[in-house]
């Protein structure tokens, strides 16, 4: 019995060995295969590299759960039918309240969603409303689009999207121009086909644009309109001319509308500027503030009032930094109703149920609560979408990655990017748009604050103070690192710069900062040691000891340049191939024909030997033997940030604005 068993059992091994040949004859003859394949598609013949399998096709991304959701829109047939638009990933349907989602993105050219709106009759028909590519109709349930823009709308950002429900081919837009803030007023009879404007924001005595804009239920006739800076408008003819309705509203930074449809003339105003709700009882004749319980300076991004008839009272206050509110008693009285923290950009009770309700966050996804607002749950967990800012190498972490994460802080990343761990503790801003590298010092950069993690918490650093500097500090644009592009924000009280990204050299940490140029502190001491009235939109540290300069004149022009020895040695414009020398790449694997910086983000990551990746855009190049063969990947999201694994070079992971972070496998 016992001679059988081993017998049996060396069987077993030499069946084992002769297939484990096999299967390495056979892999070695599939890497052979792919080899020759993709020697035939690069043009460069001397190409060597063991070739890189991308695996975001097939494999989920890594890393925390986010994202940022503008907008909701119901299918009138199903109300289970949830379309929620992202900035960044495009449009997803659920047909099961959210427990499944799916990505519906066919024919869209743009897909950074700033608004959603449905037939009111027919569930096929939806329309979309981009960041700069105007509106997209679909016909078929969203499964394709094809854009509607009538020749007008082909570069304007559509704020929000109004459909007569009593003429569904009578639709209005307001929008504005991409890079401008002149606001348009739009109207199409015809679906969408043709667009007419009806009103621009150089009517005002500043340039304007709009938010929102509502027909009245109970009179087609009569259309309201919010103006950024000239608060609320009304037109009683359809359109065709608006009057100024800012009797009694102290705050002009119309933001949004409510109208009741039980009660004639009826209608809530939400504002911007940290005055939260006004209401009127007379169609706009006279406004009071309405803000009892809201917190104070609260924004609001959007009022919804429920649509059922037993809460028909019931009126939400979506607002930026404070999460849900709501009143049940026509808004003399608010309550919150979770989220706290969060920015919700819209909210909608998508059944019949007055219990269920969706909010769409800045950053953190989608959340689902079936208990009225008691309990949150996010519902987005498959989809990973986050906005990786920041990847960095932080050896003395013991190997590990730190990943900057908006809206959620700082990460450790472990396990080829299986395991990501907040730390954040003493970080009072997860809003994290830059990491850097110092000495055994990690340093966090955000929108106005500096901090640095020496090994147990965050220690905010002190900022450069640009008052008494020659060159004018104070409104900055981040084109490419805020969530929203083109948004502006203001200099810190006191002066102080606002910083872009940070990089080390030669001892000193290097800050780049928007409309203030480039900073070193040194000694605990900052000076200010180039490109003055310049905003550096991206930083990045060299192969050696250098940093290469993404930057911006003050509503000006843009450049590559290069900071060694404590001064700037290089300028390369825009329109050429070649990258500062000191990145080790004699030339990039692509072409620079134009550079917008919304759209355009460089990231580079190096490790041992020549193993290097580059991206821009969307696209991600990697070489193995010093840019001699470059191997391209394209993602569907915009790349952030690039590293590679401290433990393993085989590893690079790739981060993106939209959609979490992946893992590209050098075998």
């Amino acid at each position: 019995m016992r001679k059988t068993i081993n017998s049996t059992n060396s069987l077993r091994i030499h069946a084992a060995i002769l297939a484990a040949i096999a299967l390495l004859l056979g892999l070695a003859a599939n890497r052979q295969h792919l080899k020759a394949v993709y020697s035939q598609s690069t043009p460069t013949a001397n190409f060597r590299t063991y070739l890189p399998i991308v695996k975001n096709g097939n494999e989920p991304p890594v890393g925390p759960v986010g994202g940022t959701f503008t907008s909701f829109a119901i299918d009138p047939g199903q109300n289970d039918y949830i379309y929620a638009g992202n900035f960044g990933s495009g449009v997803y349907k659920t047909f099961d309240q959210g427990a499944t989602w799916y990505r519906k993105n066919t024919g869209l050219g743009n897909l950074q969603i700033q608004s959603l709106a449905t037939h009111p009759t027919s569930s096929s028909i939806v329309y979309v409303g981009t960041y700069g590519s105007g509106i997209y109709r679909s016909t078929n349930g969203g499964e394709s689009w094809q854009a509607s823009n009538g020749g007008v709308l082909t570069n304007h950002i559509i704020y929000d999207i109004e459909i007569d429900p009593s003429n569904p081919q009578r639709i209005f837009a307001a929008s504005r121009i991409s890079g401008s803030l002149v606001g348009y007023l739009s109207r199409s009879m015809d679906g969408g086909k043709n667009w007419t404007i009806l009103l621009t924001g150089n009517s005002f005595s500043t340039p304007d644009y709009f938010y929102d804009v509502d027909i009245d239920p109970n009179n087609s006739s009569v259309v309201y309109l919010t103006a950024h800076q000239h608060g609320f408008y009304k037109s009683v003819n359809s359109g065709v001319t608006f009057s100024a309705i800012n009797t009694g509203v102290t705050d002009l930074s119309a933001r949004s509308f409510a109208i009741d449809p039980a009660h004639p003339g009826w209608v809530f105003g939400g504002v911007w500027h940290g005055s939260g709700v006004f209401v009127t009882w007379n169609g706009g004749a006279a406004w009071s503030k309405s803000s009892a319980g809201l917190p104070s300076a609260v924004k609001v991004n959007r009022l919804y009032l429920d649509p059922f008839g037993r809460l028909q009272k019931r009126l939400f206050s979506c607002t930026y930094g404070h999460g849900l509110y709501s009143s049940d008693n026509f808004a003399v009285n608010w309550s919150s109703r979770g989220l706290s923290g969060q920015g919700i950009y819209d909210f909608v009770i998508a059944d019949g149920s007055p219990q269920r309700w969706y909010a769409a966050t800045e950053n953190n996804g989608i959340f689902r609560s079936t208990t009225g607002g008691t309990n949150w749950k996010s519902i987005m967990a498959d989809l990973r979408l986050t906005n990786i800012t920041g990847l960095i190498d932080f050896p003395e972490d013991g190997g590990a990655l730190a990943a900057a994460v908006y809206g959620q802080g700082v990460f450790r990343v472990t396990d080829s990017g299986e395991n990501w761990e907040p730390f954040n503790e003493g970080l009072t801003n997860l809003n994290v748009v830059s990491l850097a590298v110092a000495e055994g010092k990690l340093y966090a950069i955000g929108r106005g604050w500096l901090a640095v993690w020496e090994g147990s918490g965050w220690q905010s650093v002190g900022l450069p103070d640009a008052s008494n500097s020659e060159f004018e500090a104070g409104v900055g644009w981040i084109r490419e690192r805020v969530l929203l592009p083109d948004i502006a924000f203001e200099a810190e009280e006191g002066g102080a710069v606002q910083p872009t990204g940070a990089a080390w050299q030669n001892g000193r940490l290097l800050l780049g900062t928007a409309g203030s140029g480039l900073w070193a502190l040194e000694d605990d001491n900052w000076q200010q040691v180039g490109l003055a009235g310049m905003t550096i939109e991206k930083m990045m540290p060299g192969f050696w000891e250098d940093v290469y300069l993404l930057t911006c004149l003050q509503g000006g022009d843009c450049g590559v340049y290069q900071f060694e020895q404590g001064e700037i040695i290089q300028n390369q414009t825009f329109g050429q191939t070649a990258l500062p020398p000191a990145l080790g790449i004699s030339e990039l694997p692509f072409e620079i024909e134009t550079i917008d910086p919304t759209k355009l983000i460089y990231a580079i990551s190096k490790s041992e030997g020549c193993l290097w990746a580059v991206s821009e855009g969307n696209k991600v190049w990697i070489t193995t033997d010093c840019g001699v063969g470059w191997i391209e990947h394209s993602f569907d999201w915009t790349v952030m940030s690039l590293a590679f694994d401290p433990l393993d070079s085989n590893l690079l992971l790739v981060g993106t604005r939209e959609s979490g972070a992946f893992r590209v496998w050098i075998r």
